[in-house]
Order: C-alpha cells, then structure tokens, then sequence
C-alpha cells in the first residue's frame, strides 16, 4: 500500500494502485519541499453569523486563511464544516480539514483508479488541488463540500468514522461498467459512495405509480443536498379522459405535492428550499395555467410582507423624526405613533420561511416554458400554434397566436419575475446527444442540459485569479481545468446516486458541468464595460479555452480510461456539436481580427426552427461584425482556444459527452472569494458597494474591492480614487479602504474631497473642522456604533454609507461610468446596465459552452411588458438556450426592504408628510410657539464692520443642533442701530420659533442693502475655519451670511460640527425645566472660537469703508447721502455739495 506525505504532520494512504497508465502531473503552482497549506497564513476565529441581531450559528476556534474575507469565512464555515459537538470523532475544527476531505480523497480515489502514472504524480495532484482550493481559485459544487471524505479520512490520521457512520444516511447506488453495459450496485451506505453531483434530471411517466415513485425519488435527491429539473409535459393535461369514466387532474395538481414535501425536506437540511426546476412545453394544454401558478402565489406574499413592513419602516422613521425633523415631519410622525400597530414585528428570516416554506405553493421549484421548433416556426411565419392532448397529439384543444403566451408571460415575469424560458430548437441544436435524445429539461439554474436521469457535477474557477501582469495565464489555467476535469470524472465512477436509472446513465454519458465565475468582474477590475463589444469578445474568449481545454483533457482521458459507454451511439451528433464550437470560434478570431486559416468543417447540426447560419449570424448580432481591438492577451487566448479546437475535432473519442457550463456559483461564491471581490457566473457587478452583516443587527458598507482595481487601471490618481470612494460608500467604504492599504492621517486626505460630489461636500462639512485624527475617529466611531445597532439617525445614512453611485461627480466620464455600471440602478442614481446588455453576453457565450450560463436578465422597476416580451423573442435571435428576467421589485421579499431609505418607504413618507403640511398650513392660521428652555446652549460671534461698528451675535441652539433664537448688540447701547438690531434679532427668533422656515429668511435677507455696510472682520484672530466673509451689503446681511454658514443645508441646517451626543447630555427636560448636568466638561470645539493666542494684527480699510461714526456726536447713524455723508443724528455733512 503507497503512502504520501501531504502535509507536514500528514502522511496520506493511498491503498492498492490502479491500473497502469494515467496522468504524470508536474507542480504550477506549488513548489517541491512547501506544502500547499504554508503558502498562507493560518490564523483561529470564532465565526459568527446573525439574522436581525441575533445570533443564528456560531463556532468557536476555527483556523481558518488569514487572507479570506468574512463572508467567506462565514459561509465556508457554517454550511461545510463537519459535527456539531466539539469532542465527537467527526467534530472538525479547521477549513484545513475540509480541504483535506476533498483534495484527500480525490487523490486517494486517483490513484486506485489509475488516473496518475505514479506516486509522485498522485501527491503533486493533491498539493495543486489544495493550493487551488485555499487561494480561491477553484471550488467544486456543495455536495462535494457536504458529503465527500468522511469515510475516507482515516487515511490520513483523522479518526475513523466507518462505524459511526455505518449505515446512516440513504440509500445510495454506483454504476459499473461491464461487457453488457453499465450496472448500478447499490453501495455500502450513502458516505462509501457519497452524492457528489448537483443536480439531476428526473423524467416521469403518466402513471400513478411512476408519479408516487417520483415523490420518492425527488425526497432521496434533497436529502443529500442536491437538485431536479423535471419535464411535467408527460403527465395528462387536466380534463384528459382516464380509464373508466374519470378525467385527468392535471399535472399542476401532482406538481404542488411534490414541491410541499422538498419544502419539508429541503436541500440537505442546510437550506431555505430545495431546488427544483419544473418545465411545461409550450404545447401542453395546462400551458396557460402553468404560466400563472407561481404569481398568483407570489401576490399573497406581497400583501402579507410589503404591506406590513412598510408600516413597520413608516414606524422607525417617524421615532426619528419626532426627535429632530422639521415642524411638518414632527407632525406627520405623531400621526403615524399614534396609529395602532397590532404586530410589533418586522421581516425576518423565521418570518421568510414560515411564508415561503410552510404556507406559499410552489415555492421550492423555479418554472420555466419551454418553446419547441413548432412555436418558433409559428412566430416566424405568423401562424397559429396549437395544444394538444397528450396521450392523443392529434386532438388539438386550443388554437393560439404565439405572442398570447409570449404576452401572458410578460405580465407574469412583471409582477413575479418567473416563468424563464427555454428555447427547445436551441438547446437540441447544441446538444451532443441529439442522436439518440431530446433534451426535454434542466437543472434548477437552467445551466445543465442533459438526457433523463442524468447527472451534473459541477465546478468552477475564479477567473481574475488568473489574470496577472496584465496578461492572462493560459498555462495555469489548462492546467487548473485538468485537474477539475480529473475529479469531476472520479465523481461519477465513486459517487452515489439515488435511484439506480441515475447511477447507469450518469456512467452512461459521464457529464461533467466545468465552468467560470467572476466574468464580470474581471472585466471590471480591467476597466472594461460590461456592456460593449470588447467585454462580450473577452467573456467569449474565456468560454472557448475553457470549453476546447475540458474537451483535451477528456479526449487525453479516453486514451487512458476509456471512452464513455454511450459514445458509438451519439458519436455523431458529438461530432457535428464539437464541428460548430470550432466553426464559432473562427467567427470569434475574425472579430478579433485574427486570419482564419484551414477548411471549415461541413457537418454541423440542423434544428426545424434554427440551423448553423442563424447561430452564425446570432453570435454576430451579440458582439458585432466590426472588428474588436481586445489587446495582446486576449488574441493569444483566441489563438490558443483555436489550436486546441483543432486538436479536439481529429481525437478519436472521448471520456465525457458534455464538459462545461456556467452556474450560478452560489454557495460556493464564498470559498472562491466572490462575495468579497467578485461576481457570480457571468454576471455583471450587482453593486458598487458590498455589505457587511453586524452583530448588533445593523450593516456596515464596503467599496466593492473591484472597484479601486478598475480605476486604477483606467489611470485615476489615488486622491481621485479616494473620492469616488468616499462618494459610492461613504465614510465607512472610505475607511476600510484606508485601513486595508494602512495609510494614516485620514482626516486631511478626506479635507481634499471638496471635487467630489455632493456626498463628499457633506463629508467635508461634517469634519471640515476636524484637527486631528483622533477628533475624527471619535466621530466615526460614534456613526459606526449607531450603525451596528441598526440606530444610525436617517440624516447620517449619505455621509456613513455613500450613495452607491460616482453619477454626481464631475470629472468622471461616460467611459468610467459605463465601465462601473452594474445590473441594479443604485437608490437615487439612474444608471444600469441595459437589458439588451445582459441578453448579447448570453449571446456571446452560448456558442463556446456544452450547456447553458446561469444568468438573469436584470431589468429596472421601470420595464414594461413589452421590454420583457423583447428579451424573449430576442434570446431566440441571439441563440439563447435559456434566459431568466428579473424585474427589480417584482418579488415579495424583494419589494420590502427594512432600509429607512427605501424607495416605497420613503414614497410612504412623502404621502404621509404631504398630509401633515396641509394640516401645519392650517394651523398657521392659529400658530403655537414653541420656545428654548429658560437655559440654553448657544455660541457667540463677534464681528466688525468697517473700521469701528463692533458687533457681537448669540444663537440659541435647540437640543437637536438647530437654530432656536438670536440676539446681539451693535455699537453703543442705547444708540438707534443697537436698538434696531436687538428689535431685528427679537422679531426674528420669535418668528422662527412660530414656525417660520429658517431657509425662508435666509432667502428674504440676504443681500438686502442699507448702511451701514462694507468690509467686515470676524473675531479677532487668524484662523484658517473662519468663515470666507469679507464685505456685507448691510447688517442684515451680515446676519444673514453668518447664520447660513454656521447652519449650514448640506448639514441639514444643523450647528457645523455638533456634538450631538454631548450637547445632548447637557440637556434634561423635566417639567418644561432645562437642567444642566455638567459644566466641568472642556469647551466643545467650534468653527468660531473664542479666543487666540496670537494678537489681533490691525487691518487696513480702504476708502470702500462705509460703517463710520459722525466726527460730530458721534452716532453710526452717519450714512450715504448719495455720494455724500450725512448724520441722521445731529444732521452733520461731510462737507460734500451740501457743506
């Protein structure tokens, strides 16, 4: 028996050695004499994850990757770690263990099945596979992370678990190969072959056995934490006639009882739902039902969630507001508080299953229509499609034109964002198993497209981790595809299935689901838009290496192991499909401007409704027929995917009959580092922001790692960076940002945010007075802890978590902002990407992939049903085999939000607010003062006009930092000015406190004219925050400059730099009293200090100087006279014409 040392305190026993031959594998990128596990640093967490502020899985310890991200670590952790008590046999304490259940295994199964040449070969495999799985390059589907190495880990000194297990789990089913076809033998328990493969496509016959039977099969499936996808169009039609005098239920009716035993079952017990995939051909006559089915139920849940939580987010909001908002927002608030709220609750993910699991129909299955070549063929010519019965095709029950179903979907997808839809010409037209088959169904995500009971076992890489030097690392890449490519087939020789039919046809044709993740990222991170020809050629570049590199491997593997049983039989459609794949990818190097050399091959595949020219012409209506400047790299990657294109259409056979497809990458985004840095499939980036779950049951905001990558590349300076930053996430983006590069002196480097747009003004009124760091980090660690609470004051929200948008900021161009244009609009900009944008990548890809991408169709709340019947027929023309569309808001649990700042609770608001200005305009009629307690905090100016009128003004600040009263004194007491100013400050705090708006006096004020006027001095100091006032029309005026800048609006007409909390503290109402707790705290810093400890320097006053005192008796009433002076006082004149 062979041994292997995998780590250093590991020594691996492989068992008895397979047959000769095999692979010989040379170390990429690993070194000999460094385990993989020591190119990082290992470090133990306690991982915790919660849901509404409370704890929802905890464990304590865990070592884990220093360099992953939280989320990654979360979800890793929670949904893959083995045990639950520490102490027991399988209890595992480290992501090392899981990376050692797999690589482990894998290695061990290799090597007894004769897929390495030797030892060496065997322990170079298991390193790479490690090193690929801690860096996040590679991840294979969750079912390999659930189930696989258990049984096997007493190999390698973990304690054995056979016993334990024994018997436990499902039963469970292998194929053998033998000189009469392939055998299923049932395995020893459900971990001796574990459930390696994702999905599985379930057929049913129209018997009530076979529809019992299925209910059993599908509960097996989810019990190990897999999916189906199942074709309900076999099933009788509801009102077929039955045996004896009876008419069929329909399949609808079978189709609500399987899905409410998944939703008992779930997927593995790990997940909300199970997963299910439920086609209906578009001439079934339940058709038109099946359509409906889940809006209808999607409808109950918009009642029962958004209509309650939206009172529930009014509620939250109106306790802020009642505290600090305007008159009218104080008066729409107690409105709201004083409605009774029977239900003090608001969603949660207890509530979401309660609905959605327990109470909701249909709820576990994604459904789809899928259109055969006989609709399309009707749409094309404007005829007629018909449904028929099932059992007799020949009796046509209705009659329809095409675009009625296409419209009824529309109107469902609008309002529930399902059905998707399958284009049946298309998906056969690609299929390699046409010869014997029509491919009647998918896997739930709609990416696997495989004959009955067939399996799925997928993979997928993280494709930015191959992009290095500005080049693409081809090699690596090959390389990395081999060796998922070597366990994805170990998966169907060692894994357990369900039901025996799965067992013999996965053997049968041994798919494989190979596929990539983080497409749009990378282009991203690149600089290139998501949406334009350069983006979709550099995705299709991508698929084709991808796709011409697995099918290498498997033609290398056949040489080996052998070609799979089923080959002789669909030898020819394989043969036409692989001819196609070759043929687009010099459709490709024409783009890229590449020249096509050799002769094209002739037989390629033929659909009724869609043949080889129009998937041509589809491919070019995706990218275009203009020549593509991609760059270096990414010709050498088109080369490259040619070469081996070549190399596939003269191999004499193959170990696998379909090799890759683009799933959705769901789960297992968090192992690949996507949810930190990164996006699903071939999606684009949902958002320029990422969140972050905090204990305290509120989120922090995070830039989008991309992002900083892109506008690098793209030639933005960091100071430019920082502000777009600061704008799209604001203070907590831009301090992780900060942080995570450790650069220090935050508080000057955010001072140089005055370019930026209107959230970076906000920023730099808020902290524009800061001195340091530490009375900075003082006030983001105040916003910080609100935050985690869920308690942050709506005002703070722009400045702490940014707009999620760089729309407003000048000096960014329309490139860059196509470049960061994602999927979603962000709450108050008005940029996505395009609808046509997310059909032509599908278009793009579908050429260079065996099955299908997983990826949804965005769409704005604003698309109308014609937008969505367009997609529809569109991914027809772009020869699309599957689309899904997704209408932000369409779904229940997307429609609510808690956010105080979403679109329907503000739009709430706003009604509720209209309401409370009537009723304050008449109340105006009989208006109530509302006055400053008898004690006050207030701060005081003291300014010069002229060269002598002194001057001070006091502002009593109300509770919440606004202005609640002024009053001052100008030059001599008892003088008429003084008198008219205090009469002015008087009048105007008395009409401030009725009601008036402070912005109203502002704008009646300003600029009013009258001596006397001039050059005015503030304070008797130099100080750089001192307000830029220099001249004043009149002393009206000057008040009125003052209050606008200590008031300022982008702060909400809040005191500039409030200590809220602090001034807060001071204040205690009771009984109508203001007590002060404390004066013994220092002076809060202001932007108007008291004090200098420099002497005043004396200013010169030009001849302009017009605040004068009259020589004679000395009165400031001594003002203009057209060009002459006079005093209104004692009537003295400054010798002018009147002398």
């Amino acid at each position: 028996m062979a041994k292997i040392i995998v780590d250093g305190n590991q020594t691996l026993d492989l068992g008895k050695k397979g047959p000769s031959g095999g692979f010989k594998f040379e170390r990429v990128f690993t070194k000999a004499g460094t385990f993989a596990y020591d190119t990082a640093k290992w470090v133990r967490h306690d991982i915790k994850m919660f849901a509404a502020g409370e704890t929802v899985f905890e464990r304590k310890n865990v070592e884990v990757p220093a360099h992953w991200g939280e989320n990654a670590l979360k979800i890793t952790v929670s949904k893959y770690i083995f045990g639950k008590e520490k102490g027991t046999p399988e209890y595992e304490d480290s992501i090392k263990q899981i990376f050692d259940r797999i690589a482990n295994t894998y290695t061990v199964w290799g090597y007894q099945m004769g897929y390495f040449a030797d030892e060496k070969s065997a322990l170079v495999y298991n390193q790479e596979m490690k090193y690929m799985l801690l860096h996040q390059i590679w991840a294979p589907n969750s079912p390999v992370w659930f189930n696989i190495g258990q049984w096997e880990q007493w190999r390698w000194g973990r304690p054995d678990l056979r016993d334990v297990l024994g018997n436990k789990g499902n039963d469970a089913y292998y194929g053998v190969e033998t000189k009469k076809g392939v055998e299923a033998k049932k395995a020893v328990n459900a971990y001796a072959n574990p459930q390696a493969s994702a999905c599985f496509i379930l057929g049913v016959k129209d018997s009530m056995e076979a529809i019992l039977k299925h209910q059993y099969t599908e509960g097996s499936i989810f019990s190990s934490g897999s999916g189906i996808g199942i074709n309900i169009s076999s099933i009788r039609s509801e009102g077929e006639p039955i045996a004896g005098k009876g008419s069929a239920s329909g399949p609808l009716s079978f189709d609500r009882g399987w899905d409410r035993m998944a939703g008992a079952i779930k997927s593995g017990g790990k997940t909300r739902r199970a997963a299910r995939m439920v086609v209906m051909y578009s001439d079934h006559p339940d058709v038109f039902e099946f359509v409906k089915t889940k809006f209808r139920q999607e409808e109950i849940a918009k009642v029962i969630l958004q209509e309650h939580n939206v009172q529930y987010g009014l509620r939250k909001l109106a306790e802020m507001k009642i505290k600090d908002g305007s008159p009218e927002e104080q008066i729409a608030a107690k409105m709201l508080l004083s409605t009774p709220f029977v239900v003090d609750k608001s969603f949660s993910p207890a509530m979401d299953d309660l609905i959605y699991g327990q109470t909701l129909s249909n709820q576990n299955a994604n459904h789809t229509v899928s259109m055969k070549s006989g609709f399309w063929v009707a749409f094309q010519k404007g005829e007629k499609y018909a449904t028929r019965w099932v059992k007799d095709p020949s009796h046509i029950v209705r009659e329809y034109e095409p675009m009625e179903l296409l419209n009824i979907m529309a109107d469902a997808i609008w309002n529930n964002a399902e059905p998707g839809l399958h284009n049946n010409d298309i998906i056969n037209f690609w299929s390699t198993f046409r010869d014997e088959c029509m491919i009647e169904t998918s896997n739930p995500c709609s990416e696997y497209l495989g004959p009955l009971f067939s399996s799925c076992n997928l993979s997928s890489f993280n494709v930015l981790r191959f992009y290095r030097n500005n080049e693409f690392e081809i090699d690596k890449f090959m390389h990395a595809v081999k060796i998922a490519m070597l366990a994805a087939d170990m998966n169907v020789s060692k894994g357990g299935f369900p039901i025996p039919e799965i067992a013999i046809n996965t053997v049968n044709y041994r798919t494989t689901g190979i596929g990539l993740a983080n497409i749009g990222g990378l282009l991203m991170s690149l600089g290139i838009p998501y949406d334009s020809a350069k983006g979709r050629t550099i995705a299709a570049s991508l698929a084709s290496l991808l796709t011409s590199t697995c099918y290498t491997v498997s033609a290398n593997l056949s040489a080996i192991l052998g070609e799979f049983t089923k080959y002789p039989l669909i030898k020819g459609s394989m043969r036409r499909v692989i001819n196609m794949h070759s043929v687009m990818n010099d459709e490709l190097k024409k783009i890229a401007g590449i020249k096509v050399s050799g002769k094209a091959p002739t037989s390629l595949p033929n659909e009724e409704s869609f043949s080889a020219e129009d998937a041509i012409n589809g491919f070019h209506m995706s990218i275009g027929t203009d020549k593509v400047d991609v760059g270096d790299e990414w010709l050498k990657v088109i080369s490259k995917a040619g070469e081996l294109w070549h190399g596939v259409r003269s191999a004499k056979s193959f170990r696998n009959s379909f090799v890759t497809c683009i799933a959705p990458t769901g789960t297992i985004s968090a192992p690949l580092g996507i949810y930190e840095e990164g996006t699903t499939s071939a999606e684009p980036e949902y958002s320029l922001v990422k969140h972050k779950q905090l204990s305290g049951g509120g989120t922090m905001t995070l830039i989008n790692g991309l992002v900083p990558m892109g506008l690098q590349k793209l030639g933005y300076s960091f100071e430019q960076i920082v502000a777009i930053i600061a704008e799209v996430s604001g203070l907590a983006g831009v301090e992780n940002f900060l942080q995570s590069r450790k650069i220090k002196d935050r508080t000057e480097i955010l001072k140089n945010l005055r370019e930026g747009g209107e959230i970076c003004r906000e920023i730099i009124g808020r902290i524009g007075s800061f001195r340091d760091d530490e009375e900075y980090h003082e006030f983001f660690n105040r916003l910080a802890s609100l935050s985690e609470k869920g308690k942050l004051p709506i005002s703070d929200m722009s400045i702490f978590y940014g707009c999620g948008h760089m729309e407003g900021i000048p000096w960014v161009n329309e490139e860059t902002l196509r470049v960061f244009d994602c999927a979603n609009t962000a709450f108050g900009g008005t940029r996505c990407i395009a609808t046509e944008g997310h059909v032509k990548m599908l278009g793009a890809l579908q050429p260079f992939i065996s099955g299908a991408s997983s990826k949804t169709i965005n769409m704005p709340a604003t698309a109308t049903e014609t937008d969505i019947v367009n997609s529809l027929i569109e991914s027809h023309q772009l020869g699309v085999k599957c689309i899904a569309i997704y209408r932000d808001g369409s779904k229940a649990n997307a429609v609510y939000s808690t956010r105080l700042d979403s679109t329907e609770i503000q739009e709430a608001w706003q009604k509720v607010l209209d309401t409370a200005t009537q009723i304050r305009m008449q109340e105006h009629a009989n208006p109530i003062r509302k006055r400053l307690p008898y004690r006050r905090w207030g701060q005081t100016v003291k300014f010069t006009v002229g060269e002598e009128i002194n001057g001070f003004m006091t502002v009593g600040i109300s509770e919440n930092g606004y202005c609640g009263e002024i009053f001052g004194s100008l030059g001599q007491g008892g003088s008429f000015i003084n008198g008219m100013f205090g009469a002015f400050c008087k009048a105007f705090s008395i009409a401030l406190q009725y009601g008036v708006p402070f912005d109203d006096f502002i704008s009646s004020f300003r600029y009013m004219s009258f001596d006397p006027s001039g050059w005015v001095k503030i304070g008797e100091y130099q100080d750089e925050n001192k307000p830029e006032i220099h001249t004043c029309k009149s002393i009206v005026d000057l008040l009125m400059q003052l209050l606008d800048w200590m008031f300022p609006s982008e702060n909400g007409r809040r005191l500039r730099s409030l200590d809220q909390n602090y001034i807060s503290a001071m204040f205690r109402n009771s009984s109508n009293t203001l007590k002060v707790d404390s004066i013994s705290k220092e002076p809060m810093q202001t932007e108007l200090p008291l004090m200098t400890s420099q002497p005043p320097k004396k200013i010169k006053i030009n001849a302009m100087g017009s605040a004068l005192t009259c020589p004679k008796c000395h009165s400031y009433a001594y003002v203009f006279d057209g060009k002459c002076r006079s005093c209104r006082d004692c009537g003295y004149k400054d010798g002018g014409c009147g002398a």
